[in-house]
């Protein structure tokens, strides 16, 4: 008997183990006794005790950042209930959310309460710049505090000082980060006006401290604890009120501590996938874990189905005989043809993925680069599903990628990240063998394309000496040799073989011609555009071919000419390969000797060509240089001219017999692209039904658990093939994976599967390392987005008074806001009563905005007194838009700011990001003030792109001479080079500065266009593609390309740009409206400019004496 008892004791902790385990835990909040956290994006509560956790939320939204009130029994948190986020309130007892807040904001967060009911909170400033503010929320009412940003604040035990963070990384994850955003604590008397100070002296080593937390030690003195990585890790610190006597509470050296909360002087911190105690009264004290287990389903690791796969479409390719089409989505495989035919949904494991599946020449098989092995690796499928896939390859060196199947079922091709490329070879003798036959530059995608019998493979590289144009290589299999067919003077791209096996087409860009209107005496001259400038051509694989567009003629092809002796080699290397042949070749060999010269142009206009394939009778193409174009085609034959097929096709593929056409085509948003088996004829059928492969109706089972971890082990293979420093920063990236593996078990939801990941990801130590979240699961009744009036509304007795309507240019019509419409006369100060005939009450009222952009709104107004009253008819915008009107109305304000401060003598441009808009915004604002004696280029909260290029090189457009037409008043005068800019430049910079804004700002100072001013920027010098997505479309960011000195010096990186001119923007000056860096640039502008504005008529020179003919 005394045997059996602990067995049972065992095995019922075991079960109560399984029925309680243990969760992620995030966000811990401590009031007393009591702990709520964040674990599966719900809140929980526990004790210090630990125990079985009991959820006090279960909605489909995240509910994160509690903060427990001081009487212990009331809860605010942030949810996404009825908006992207607000503050709501909740009793420990249970009962209903009450909303507190009306932000609408997926960045708003709760840190901590004024010691009574008033909640202290951060949202978006209040004046568009794009950076966190706090607020105390007193009821529903929001007061802005004087404190100009920061990412997490506190209040001190006595309520007259705020203790804020200012900066901090925002999404990366990176370990003993030191650059420009690093985050200090910084202190405000809230009394008075006096400046925020920092926190910590001098004599505090420079490091990251946040999350600051009053409290008393044991001898009643007021301290701050903070979490610092001074050691390289997050640990508990505290200072006095003062700043001084730093003392280290923890010394942890594996997991950082994330978040932390206090009670009295325990706090509770999350580290690792856990929630820890320390007593801050205790000298030396340890950090024990909180034995917390859940209670409770966990609806985020329940098995699901994927009911809409379109979302989730990675790889289509058609059968060889057209028969079927292979789809892949969310990793999975399936075999597929068109109305009733049966979907083969092929053999794999749960929780493996598989990419760029093809199939076999015989159409019995699939091929595909998938994981199963914990690497990727090519595996071949049985085509109908009905065995278990066999592993071809093994000892993958890198992320294997680019697969594609030759047509003599024995060989495949393929390539890795590394840039290698391996032949296949499925009968080998021994079995399949794979050889690696080139190693290319780099790999962002190679396509390949091979000859109808096998004989040779053609592929597009970049030259080894590097260079962007793709060149048209060769491959024999038979010996080896590999050369390239054109030059890297023009690109050439998407090479296709004739299935006669006598031409080989390719596309390459070597027209130009400039487009109509495009002249360097343009108003605002970016540098000529040309027209697009592809065209088709075609080697001849065989000597004495006649293009097949060519005219009848009445005299023979012309006779083989002498070969030269090098070609003479190469001629006696194809017989061996022809005597190593059937005596009677299915098709002619390719004739290397002068292949290259061998050239002919397609009848075909200049234009943009992609993806070129042939079959017997013609020539197919996407009319596009990305994404969605026209398919069309190319009758070969004299006289043709091109045939359009269809339109907004995403991709196409012609089956191995020529005969079938896979076209996937777009749909409209939210629905399912189209897939189609269509005779491959000039012109699809008038009714495709019949044709279409039924694929949207595919419900595919996902084991979330499963699927965690083949993400999170992807996201750690692709870090490590991906990462622009093969050695990862000296980092052990094999004991960095099993370290946080050892927490998956734990993650309870795909947002902590991502924190993990970012865990992982920041022993590597760099930016551009954010993690996306892909799939997370759909709020059952999500509220429609609240619309925006494009102004800044306030409470009043009436209604809502409208304290700003965000002002733009006047002349942009398009981009004026709601209220800015012409005919409406609305004006700041105004109140508005009721919202299509329901009286409002502000902020409550917003809900009368859900889901009303775009639609016309009928608003009462009137005057503060209640005079002017009347009805207008107004259209709201999207939460996006209204965002952007605010920032509209930042910058306006600055370059307001600019003119005032300099008597209309300096311009301003700020850009916000580094696209495509952005330098529509430089094309539009900076050659609008040529005539200014200087510009004021603000990169501030620029979060980075890749046109800085485009931007410097504007910006280096020196004159070097003027012109002068007779005229009576001497004529306008112009410089040469046109829409250059003659006067002074500075630039502004922030810790907000990113990516790409960074970049542009590198390049200004060390080019010399002038001084930068502001301060230290982020530090993110590493570029990437975020081409590593993972099965869901989430990504754990991976940085590619290194940028460097000419010295070989890695820039930017970790360090940030560093101004010339150090100048910070104080909290407390900010929230009052004031620029000091805008206007610190403003008069080191003025110090370079002459005392007095010279006239219109003296900014340019004029000819002094015209030349007279001697004599």
């Amino acid at each position: 008997m005394s045997r059996l008892l602990p067995l049972l004791a065992a095995l019922c902790a075991a079960g109560l183990a399984q029925a309680n385990p243990q969760g992620f835990y995030r966000q811990p909040a401590v009031q007393g006794d009591t702990v709520v956290f964040v674990s599966q994006g719900d809140l929980w509560r526990s004790s210090l005790a630990g125990g079985a956790a009991q959820r006090i939320s279960s909605h489909a939204g995240q509910e994160i950042s509690p903060v427990l009130l001081p009487d212990g029994k009331t809860l605010a948190f942030v949810a996404q209930y009825e908006s992207a986020g607000d503050v709501y309130t909740l009793s420990l007892d249970g009962g209903v959310p009450q909303r507190r807040s009306w932000l609408g904001s997926a960045s708003v967060r709760v840190w901590g309460h004024d010691g009574k009911d008033g909640l202290l909170i951060t949202a978006p400033a209040e004046d568009g710049r794009p950076h966190p503010q706090p607020y105390l929320l007193k009821g529903d009412k929001l007061q802005a505090l004087p404190v100009g940003d920061a990412s997490d604040a506190a209040f001190s035990l006595d309520g007259k000082r705020i203790l804020f963070t200012r900066n901090g990384l925002r999404g990366d994850h990176a370990k003993n980060y030191r650059g420009g955003a690093i985050a200090s604590l910084w202190v405000m008397e809230l009394g008075g006006g006096a400046e925020a100070r920092p926190l910590l002296g001098a004599d505090f080593p420079r490091a990251n401290n946040r999350r600051p937390m009053p409290y008393r030690d044991a001898q009643g003195r007021e301290r701050i604890a903070f979490l610092s990585d001074r050691d390289g890790f997050f640990n508990v610190w505290s200072v006095a009120a003062d700043g001084s006597d730093a003392r280290q509470h923890t010394r942890f050296k594996d997991f950082d501590a994330r978040q932390a909360s206090i009670s009295g002087s325990t706090v509770v911190l999350a580290r690792g996938a856990d929630l820890q105690r320390v007593d801050l009264s205790a000298a030396g004290a340890e950090a024990p874990v909180l034995p917390i287990t859940l209670a409770g389903d966990q609806p985020a690791s329940t098995a699901r189905w994927i009911q809409k796969p379109q979302n989730f479409l990675a790889d289509v390719a058609v059968a060889p005989n057209g028969e079927r089409a292979v789809i892949g989505v969310r990793g999975r495989l399936a075999t597929q043809g068109t109305q009733a035919l049966r979907r083969a949904v092929l053999q794999m494991p749960e929780g493996a993925r598989c990419r760029e599946a093809a199939f076999s020449s015989d159409s019995q098989s699939v091929f595909a680069l998938c994981d199963m092995s914990g690497e990727v690796e090519l595996w071949q499928f049985d085509a109908l599903g009905l065995s278990a896939p066999k592993q071809i390859t093994r000892g993958a060196p890198s992320l294997r990628t680019d697969l594609s199947v030759a047509p003599d079922g024995r060989h495949l091709v393929h390539a890795d990240l590394a840039g290698a490329v391996y032949l296949t070879d499925l009968k080998a003798e021994g079995g399949p063998a794979t050889r690696q036959i080139d190693q290319l530059p780099d790999n962002e995608g190679i396509e390949f394309a091979w000859h109808p019998d096998a004989q040779a493979l053609a592929y597009v590289r970049r030259p080894a000496e590097g260079g962007a144009r793709g060149q048209v290589w060769l491959y024999t299999l038979a010996d080896g040799d590999k050369r390239a067919l054109t030059s890297a003077k023009y690109h050439s791209a998407a090479p296709a073989f004739s299935p006669d096996g006598q031409w080989l087409y390719f596309a390459s860009r070597r027209h130009f011609q400039l487009q109509q209107g495009s002249s360097v005496w343009a108003e605002r001259n970016m540098g000529p555009a040309f027209e697009p400038g592809t065209k088709v051509y075609a080697l001849a694989l065989q000597s004495g071919l006649r293009s097949p567009f060519a005219a009848k003629e009445e005299l023979p092809p012309p006779a083989k000419a002498e070969a030269k002796p090098e070609e003479k080699k190469d001629a006696k290397q194809d017989a061996k390969q022809d005597a190593k042949k059937d005596s009677k070749p299915a098709l002619p060999r390719i004739e290397r000797a002068g292949l290259a010269e061998r050239l002919f142009e397609l009848p075909l206009p200049a234009g943009r060509y992609r993806s070129l394939q042939a079959e017997a009778k013609r020539l197919w193409w996407l009319e596009s240089d990305f994404g969605p174009g026209a398919l069309k085609s190319l009758s070969l034959e004299a006289g043709a001219s091109a045939d359009t097929h269809t339109d907004k096709v995403r991709s196409f593929q012609l089956s191995g017999n020529g005969k079938t056409l896979l076209v996937q085509r777009d749909a409209a948003p939210g629905q399912a692209p189209e897939l189609l088996l269509l005779d491959a004829a000039p012109k699809p059928p008038a009714d495709t039904g019949k044709f279409s492969v039924r694929w949207a109706d595919w419900q595919i089972p996902v084991n979330p658990r499963q699927e965690w971890q083949q993400m999170f082990a992807d996201a750690w293979r692709m870090q490590r093939d991906y990462f622009y420093d093969a050695q990862l920063h000296g980092i052990d990236w094999k004991a960095s994976r099993a370290r946080h593996a050892a927490l998956l078990p734990r993650v309870g939801d795909r947002v902590e599967l991502g924190e993990l990941m970012g865990m992982m990801a920041s022993d590597l130590s760099l930016l551009h390392s954010q993690v996306g979240y892909g799939d997370l699961p759909p709020l059952a009744e999500e509220a429609p987005p609240v619309a925006g009036l494009g102004a800044r509304l306030e409470p009043h007795e009436k209604g809502a008074r409208i304290a700003h309507i965000y002002r733009n240019e006047a002349e942009l019509v398009s981009e004026r806001g709601p209220l800015q419409q012409p005919g409406l006369a609305l004006r700041e100060g105004e109140v508005i009563t009721a919202i299509n005939g329901q009286a409002l009450r502000w902020p409550q009222g917003a809900t009368l905005l859900a889901g009303q952009a775009g639609k016309q709104l009928r608003l009462e107004v009137q005057g503060a007194d209640g005079s002017g009253a009347r009805s207008v008819i107004v259209t709201p915008v999207d939460p996006r838009r209204d965002m952007a009107l605010r920032y509209q109305d930042w910058r306006f304000s600055r370059a307001e700011a600019v003119h005032k401060l300099s008597g209309g003598r300096i311009g301003y441009l700020h850009l916000r990001a580094m696209g495509g808009q952005d330098i529509a915004d430089f094309a539009r604002e900076f050659y609008a003030q040529l005539d200014k004696e200087a510009i004021v280029l603000d990169v501030r909260f620029n979060n980075g792109g890749n046109i800085d290029s485009w931007v410097l090189d504007k910006l280096l457009r020196k004159s070097w001479a003027y012109w002068q037409p007779r005229h009576p008043a001497g004529g306008p005068r112009f410089a040469n080079m046109q829409q250059s800019y003659a006067g002074k430049l500075a630039m502004l910079i922030n810790e907000n500065t990113y990516s790409d804004g960074e970049t542009v700002a590198e390049g200004f100072k060390r080019l010399g266009l002038g001084p930068v001013i502001g301060k230290t920027t982020s530090g993110a010098g590493v570029w990437l593609s975020d081409r590593n997505l993972l099965v869901d479309n989430g990504i754990l960011r991976a940085a590619e390309i290194a940028q460097m000195s000419p010295e070989g010096q890695v820039l930017i990186e970790g360090k940030g740009v560093v101004p010339d001119l150090e100048v910070d923007n104080p909290p407390r000056a900010t929230a009052q409206g004031q620029d000091a860096q805008l206007e610190a640039a403003v008069q080191q502008l003025l110090k370079q400019l002459p005392a007095r504005a010279p006239a219109a008529d003296e900014r340019l020179p004029r000819v002094k004496a015209y030349p007279r003919p001697r004599g």
